[in-house]
């Protein structure tokens, strides 16, 4: 206790000795958006670069914003793993795709306009009158180029996810991809920084080498032996342009030349983007020790705390906690499998017994450790997309109910046949925290659980083997905030080896109709139906993790996601 109370004292000494970097320097007023405003994603705005005679938002900018991050950033370049997280948070103020989505999955304009055919097999996009942070406007060819790089670069599956069966034709500045068959995918890409937008000649300069030129025009199985490495070659259109780069910190500044979008009712990527801050700094502290230090005393205005311990001294110094954004959602799957028919949870009255028996705030509780930290939804969707429902929560989820498990176990004619439980032998593993408590719910309706504890490696593998032994797998996995289907943990049923009609009729309908329509929403109801009436994994809820922000700043969070170029500091 006393040395947790020294080093509080020592933290809140520091913040009175450390200049506080939320004081916002002298700054003449940005070139500001014009209002225009658009009810349709499909057309563009036509912003204007004229500066408002009186801009009552005018005193939001200004001030050098410093984001501590605890991944490294390992790559300028965007069409290299730029969905990592050490990356993205960057790139996404540097760069555009060729659209952009909102927080409730609904896709709009960026670099081009976009219109699709009834049935979603026609795809085109029209660039729109946009500017690079150099000052050269964007054409087609820069558009196709970087096209070009992305798909030649990336995996073989990859380049077949988004562009097999897939006719390419560019006409003016319009690109048409027509697929043999709706493709729930492409949409994706087509507003994903991966894909992101980069002058032509930056393409040249850093090509694609090998592969096949396919039919289509785009260029399969690829690689990019030299990347992007220089700082003045990392050019994009979006809100901010780059300094300096390193793999400890980036450096970016305002890019006066971009003028926001006004879309009607739009949030997260496809909301105006102010850019009120001069100067973003991205620090990397992989240190969770110095980095809430740090935070504390001021150098940082944004990080990101982990330890539950740490944070009541983070709120203490007026820090504010926000969400994250990064959910994981904790499971256990049953192992399914035709060769695993003899198994007592081939019956799914035992499956509906150990659903019944959990008491899933216990489990999330003790892979937190911070009760503020779970969640209790149990779906692989995040709670913002059109997909979400409550059907699983509906229905004997998170009940513990002893008596009802009880019952089922009866209806089972279960006789205290083993139940073998594969998990990690690693007591900090947060997989090893939720079975654990899992089990100690499953044996007290009178379940006869064998461990089978393996090392971590092991684990890895054997959980994706259903001839290993084991009855029960544990996971955690990232939501989705798109569409379900391309959920590959627990919904297209990777874990599990799980086979139903009800389940595979519910996952035809969904990849046949188009993202974000009714049919689309109604094939996944159908799905989470399946799940209920036949129990083929129990999903706890899942975690949140928090950054710390100073009270110096309004920081814009929506949904799931942070947005740095409309946060400021406060007066």
């Amino acid at each position: 206790m006393k040395r947790t109370l020294a080093l509080i004292l020592a933290l809140v000494m520091v913040m009175a000795l450390v200049a506080c970097g939320g004081d916002k320097p002298t700054s003449s007023t940005p070139t500001t958006p014009s209002n225009p405003t658009t009810s349709n994603p499909a057309t563009p705005s036509n912003p204007t670069t004229s500066t408002p005679a009186e801009d009552p938002d005018a005193w939001k900018y200004g001030g050098t914003f410093i984001a501590a991050s605890s991944n490294a950033t390992s790559t300028q370049d965007p069409h290299d793993g730029a969905g990592s997280l050490g990356n993205s948070r960057w790139m996404d103020s540097i760069y555009e795709g060729f659209l952009c989505k909102s927080v409730e999955g609904v896709y709009y304009p960026q670099v081009c306009t976009y219109e699709a055919s009834p049935d979603g097999k026609v795809v085109s996009i029209t660039l729109r009158e946009r500017y690079f942070s150099n000052g050269d406007k964007i054409t087609i060819e820069d558009v196709w180029a970087s096209l070009y790089r992305y798909a030649g670069s990336t995996t073989t599956a990859t380049w077949d996810k988004y562009f097999k069966d897939c006719d390419i034709k560019v006409e003016g500045d319009t690109i048409t991809f027509t697929h043999k068959q709706y493709n729930i995918n492409f949409m994706q890409i087509m507003a994903s920084t991966s894909c992101s937008v980069m002058p032509k000649e930056i393409c040249d300069k850093y090509p694609v080498t090998g592969g096949e030129v396919q039919p289509n025009g785009l260029l399969r199985g690829g690689t990019l032996e030299k990347k992007i490495n220089e700082d003045a070659d990392v050019i994009g259109s979006g809100p901010y342009k780059l300094v300096s780069w390193s793999d400890v910190e980036v450096d970016m500044v305002r890019n006066d030349l971009y003028v926001a979008d006004e879309f009607e009712g739009a949030t997260g990527k496809a909301a105006p983007k102010r850019a009120y801050f001069d100067e973003i700094k991205i620090a990397v502290n992989t240190s969770e020790d110095s980095r809430t230090a740090a935070a504390i005393a001021g150098e940082y205005h944004l990080s990101w705390i982990g330890n539950p311990a740490m944070m009541p001294a983070a709120e203490a110094a007026g820090m504010i906690k926000y969400d994250q954004g990064t959910t994981w959602t904790h499971g256990m799957f049953f192992n399914l499998d035709p060769s695993n028919a003899d198994s007592p949870i081939a019956n799914v009255n035992v499956r509906k017994a150990i659903r019944a028996s959990l008491d899933c705030n216990a489990v999330m509780l003790a892979v937190t450790g911070d009760q503020s930290a779970v969640a209790l939804v149990p779906t692989p969707v995040q709670a913002d997309t059109v997909y979400h429902n409550t059907i699983v929560a509906d229905n004997e989820w998170n009940v513990h109910d002893q008596a009802l498990a009880k019952e089922y176990l009866k209806k089972a004619n279960y006789n205290g046949e083993p139940i073998v439980y594969l998990i990690t032998a690693a007591t900090s593993n947060n997989m090893h925290k939720a079975a654990m408590v899992a089990v100690s719910q499953m044996e007290k309706i009178g379940l006869n659980i064998e461990l089978m504890l393996v090392d971590s490696g092991s684990h890895s593998n054997l959980r994706k083997d259903p001839k290993t032994g084991h009855d029960i797998g544990c996971w955690n996995v990232q939501k989705r905030d798109d569409n379900p289907v391309l959920h590959s943990t627990f919904v297209t049923g990777s874990q599990g080896w799980w086979n139903s009609d009800a389940k595979n009729a519910a996952i035809a309908k969904m990849k046949t109709a188009i993202t974000g329509t009714p049919e689309s929403i109604a094939a996944y109801e159908e799905y989470c139906q399946a799940v209920v009436d036949e129990v083929p994994y129990i999903l706890y809820g899942h975690a949140l993790n928090f950054n710390f922000v100073s009270d110096k700043v309004v920081y814009d969070v929506q949904g799931n996601s942070e947005y740095y170029w409309n946060s400021y500091f406060k007066k």
